[in-house]
């Protein structure tokens, strides 16, 4: 298999975070965020393994994709999705020196609208040995940093 460069996203950037309203995510049903919302799941670390790239947790880049065409990806579910300054990423990463903290182009090979928009913020999942509490500050604070997006 072949490992494809990735591109960092601008700085300048924002990103969408679509996330299940539930109670582990979102407390009580509504904004504000949990942390949790940006651990990554089994399915990131399985599809990490299977293309031999970095756990990325999925977002959007918000200037190619609209929130309606990143929830067409993710059909019948109660979405709700969350901005989020790439900026804020690397402040996130600074804070916590987590130097694989990075948001990423990861462009879906798909033909519907908006595929080329998604992304993945890697560097979120805890390598051995390294503190837990500190991956669990950083996704809080995140979580901090993200705002409710209509839509």
């Amino acid at each position: 298999m072949i490992v494809q460069p990735v591109t960092p996203l601008e700085p300048s950037k924002e990103v969408l975070r679509l996330v299940r309203k539930i109670p582990r995510f979102v407390p009580d049903g509504k904004p504000p965020l949990n942390g949790e919302a940006f651990q990554p799941s089994s399915e990131d670390s399985a599809e990490a393994n299977r293309t031999s790239q970095p756990v990325r947790v999925s977002v959007w880049d918000l200037s190619l994709t609209t929130i309606s065409q990143a929830k067409s990806f993710r059909e019948n579910e109660v979405l709700l999705a969350f901005g989020l300054k790439v900026l804020d990423v690397h402040v996130v990463r600074k804070m916590f020196e987590l130097s694989r903290l990075e948001v990423v182009a990861d462009p879906l090979e798909d033909s519907r609208p908006g595929a080329i928009g998604h992304c993945g913020i890697q560097g979120l999942d805890r390598q051995a040995g390294e503190p837990s509490k500190i991956y669990k500050a950083a996704k809080d604070e995140l979580a901090r940093r993200a705002w409710l997006l209509e839509g």
